[in-house]
């Protein structure tokens, strides 16, 4: 069963659905639909024979949807989330993906049966605690067949101090204009900023994913700077 903590965060993203695509889009100028572009491509060259994908903490859809254009209806795609608002309005954008109201850390699929696993700005919610996230990378895992990909795209912290000083303050300045264009939202919003703000560095976070268990675990910085996307094998 969920934590409190997790129901609570499926909660906020309840209160914030109607307003989580233009509020991504507001954060990062535009950049995250080129951002999840660059990731899907990824993963396609590196399985592009896959045919069956799981999206963790799918959300409204847009990396499950950006997946299967890429590989042009031949990737059977499942999204999983425990937010039922997020998962609604994902369900009205298409009938192609399957989407299931599911806990990321206990999955309710067979081990091995998938060949993907993603999961798209959305592991820092999980990471409650270093404990809780490598117990989730660990199912992630699970869920792969031997020789799948798991694809992680994410905010890291930026290793250029001067970078990493932009990118804290630009975050702290637009969660606060969000606060102020939707106070009601105010929590919800504040929780945003400290997950990002809070989530590994790319060294890190491959170092996270060898404990849990995978192999060749690798990295890609994305423009301009404070997103980075990891593969690893299981």
């Amino acid at each position: 069963m969920p934590s409190q903590t997790e129901q609570a965060i499926a909660g906020f993203y309840d209160g914030i659905f109607r307003f989580y695509e233009s509020a991504n889009s507001f954060l990062t100028f535009g950049l995250d639909r080129w951002w999840r572009s660059r990731a899907a491509k990824l993963v396609r060259n590196l399985s592009p024979d896959a045919s069956t994908a799981l999206d963790i903490c799918a959300g409204t859809g847009d990396f499950s949807l950006t997946l299967y254009n890429d590989y042009r209806g031949a990737l059977k795609i499942t999204g999983v989330d425990l937010s039922r608002a997020m998962l609604s309005k994902a369900r009205s954008k298409t009938n192609k993906i399957e989407f299931v109201e599911a806990e990321a850390k206990a999955l309710p699929f067979a081990d091995g049966s998938f060949d993907l696993v993603t999961i798209s700005f959305a592991a820092r919610n999980i990471n409650i605690n270093r404990q809780l996230m490598l117990r989730a990378l660990r199912e992630f895992r699970r869920a792969l067949k031997d020789g799948g990909i798991f694809l992680n795209l994410e905010t890291t912290r930026p290793k250029n101090p001067l970078v990493n000083l932009i990118f804290r303050v630009y975050v702290k300045t637009a969660i606060g204009f969000l606060n102020l264009a939707s106070p009601t939202s105010r929590t919800s919003y504040t929780f945003l900023k400290n997950t990002i703000l809070d989530f590994y560095g790319a060294d890190e976070f491959s170092a996270l994913l060898l404990e849990a268990g995978f192999k060749k675990p690798s990295y890609k910085i994305l423009f301009p700077g404070a997103v980075a996307v990891h593969t690893a094998v299981k």
